[in-house]
């Protein structure tokens, strides 16, 4: 079979684990942010820790997400804080040091610190962005993501980011993506959105009348016909001209 080809005047890629990712040294960041504000802890009981926090999490917010996809700044603030503190309480992080460690860790998952750019991001946005498209982020996340975008040098690139907090709404809902479709002011049919969740981002884009394609960075997903699957950035070249 051929891969399609979509004309396209809009391309828009979600940010996490699709732009960029956790720094695989992640365990050790924490070990150096917590070393940086007097509190040390031993990098096992961290990644331990991270490992329990993170399922926990996952539970939590499958649980508390609202059927409208509406989501704040404030509630978002206080889900990472509590993670946050849930990771250090179970690290063995004393009740006396445990608010400059949150604040010290807060800070650093708000910084670029945390995260580096997938190899295949940005020289396929450099591409499309040289073939004249353009190109947004719109993903579920925080207002802090925008910094370290920028950091990471994806400022160059993208026009513009819709972000879930900022606006109210989180993907699959269909707020998010008209207003990245708004801002650029093209048709849902010459747009294209690039994700790594089949529900939130495949789904969500073609609720509104975009394209989509999965971005299967593992090699374990087939698709379903609705959407292309790649697994990595620069294969996205040879879908949209």
């Amino acid at each position: 079979m051929s891969t399609p080809c979509f004309a396209v005047e809009l391309v828009t890629f979600d940010i996490g684990g699709t732009l960029l990712t956790f720094r695989p040294d992640q365990v050790h960041e924490w070990c150096v942010v917590l070393d940086e504000v007097g509190v040390t802890v031993d990098a096992a009981r961290i990644e331990e820790a991270l490992s329990a926090a993170r399922r926990r999490a996952v539970a939590h917010r499958r649980e508390t997400i609202s059927a409208d996809h509406r989501v704040t700044v404030e509630a978002g603030e206080a889900r990472r804080r509590r993670y946050i503190a849930d990771v250090l309480r179970c690290a063995g992080v004393a009740d006396a040091d445990l608010a400059r460690a949150e604040e010290a860790v807060k800070h650093a998952f708000d910084s670029p610190r945390m995260y580096v750019a997938y190899d295949d991001a940005l020289p396929a946005l450099r591409e499309l962005w040289l073939r004249g498209l353009k190109l947004a982020a719109v993903s579920n996340t925080w207002p802090a993501m925008p910094k370290v975008l920028m950091a990471l040098g994806f400022d160059e690139y993208l026009g513009y980011w819709v972000i879930s907090e900022f606006l109210g709404q989180e993907k699959p809902a269909p707020a998010i993506f008209e207003r990245a479709l708004e801002i650029a002011a093209v048709e849902p049919a010459r747009a294209i959105h690039v994700g790594d969740d089949v529900a939130t981002d495949i789904d969500g884009a073609l609720g509104v009348g975009m394209r989509a394609v999965l971005l299967d960075r593992r090699g374990t997903k087939q698709s379903d016909g609705r959407a292309p699957v790649i697994q990595r950035l620069d294969e996205l070249l040879t879908i949209v001209e």
